[in-house]
């Protein structure tokens, strides 16, 4: 199977280079990466392809660019994991027919329109934060776009986009994320958390997406963006059966902000407070009739970075939690990361994560043996 998807993006590597393209036109940009981890969970042990990627870029003049990007992850069992469309969207760059500068992105890729975007450039550790992993990870499809204001120190970016899914926080529900992702050994899925949502199936509600953030110069702090989030949408019911109490409207609130100094010294924070409908009565939390006795359950997480880092080297300690009004499991993480870039396009990392669970004994919240420790090789072109 996998090397009849290598074969495939080979074959359209080709075809994309040999496709015709207009005379401004910018030559189709073709790049991948590898990850190579030693991963040590406990008492497991494993070497891995992580994962490997490709992807293929054009910029077809001032006006209109864009991005395909395929993921493999070579030690999933299951189809849809093994291989998965990270992105897939065009971008419409309008600033000469707009009085402010305004892109326009159509298809699929990372929401880019709430807190800071965790994509490699931004999120610093290999492994995705807890936070990350409730929240912010997604990809989203629909249309993005970005306003650059006041010499581009304002940022306006608001999105229409499908509705995420969302898990139901039981272990058997193929939404939930486990802990760690890709786990090696023992992990718990993330009780409430946010899924992408371009299966091609039927949504019956569009969501809203945006963040308004400041960008400059301060003394001390060097470069700091800021910025205030929200994402809102309903999860699909149209009618209320007689006698059933029901909410369906998805909430989500945040603040972010990031600063880096000249030195290399960095920073980053974020909080979202959320209200999600959860059926707790399935979910054998409280209540104890058959109905559905949805409430809009209050979570919330958050997450604190920081870093020093140079051309060469960087070193970075993170740490998040996730919070459920006690009616779920709560979580945090600590994660430590060094990188040395030993080339441009070669990184050796070593990476740890101590993840931790509220425990109750009454509640059966037990501590879970999940930590893991791994020495990573990513090399790219």
């Amino acid at each position: 199977m996998l090397k009849k998807l290598v074969t495939a993006v080979a074959f359209t590597a080709v075809v994309f280079s040999s496709a015709p393209i207009t005379a401004s036109a910018d030559p189709v940009q073709v790049h991948g990466f590898l990850q190579a981890r030693t991963i040590v969970a406990n008492t497991n042990y494993s070497e891995r392809i992580h994962r490997f990627g490709f992807q293929f870029s054009q910029k077809l003049d001032d006006e209109f660019d864009w991005l395909v990007e395929t993921y493999f992850h070579p030690s999933e069992t299951d189809a849809p994991s093994r291989l998965y469309m990270e992105s897939a969207f065009l971008n419409w760059h309008m600033s000469s027919k707009m009085p402010w500068d305004f892109t326009l992105r159509i298809g699929k890729g990372r929401n880019y329109t709430y807190g800071i975007t965790p994509s490699y450039s931004s999120r610093r550790t290999s492994d995705y934060a807890l936070y990350s992993e409730a929240f912010t990870k997604l990809r989203v499809l629909g249309f993005q776009t970005f306003s650059n204001f006041v010499d581009n120190k304002v940022q306006l970016a608001v999105a229409l986009i499908n509705p995420y899914r969302t898990s139901d926080g039981t272990a058997a529900n193929p939404l939930s994320r486990p802990v760690p992702d890709f786990p090696l050994g023992l992990s718990i899925p993330i009780p409430i958390c946010d899924r992408d949502n371009d299966i091609g199936a039927i949504v019956q509600r569009v969501a809203l997406s945006g963040r308004l953030g400041y960008k400059d110069k301060v003394p001390v702090l060097g470069m700091l963006n800021v910025g205030a989030s929200l994402y809102a949408s309903q999860n699909g019911h149209d009618k209320t059966p007689a006698g059933v109490k029901m909410k369906n409207a998805v909430n989500r609130y945040g603040l972010d902000a990031e600063f880096k100094t000249d030195a290399g010294f960095m920073g980053q924070a974020q909080f979202t407070l959320a209200q999600t409908p959860v059926d707790l009565d399935s979910l054998g939390v409280e209540g104890k009739t058959d109905k559905i006795n949805e409430t809009a359950l209050n979570h919330n997480g958050g997450e604190v970075l920081v870093g020093y880092e140079q051309p060469k080297y960087g070193l970075y300690a993170r740490y998040s939690m996730l919070t459920y009004d006690n009616k779920f499991l709560d979580l945090n993480q600590i994660m430590l990361s060094a990188v040395y870039k030993i080339r441009p396009t070669i990184h050796l990392r070593l990476e740890g994560l101590i993840n931790g669970e509220k425990e109750d004994a009454a509640k059966k919240w037990n501590k879970v043996k999940n930590d893991v420790f791994f020495f990573e090789t990513l090399f790219a072109l």
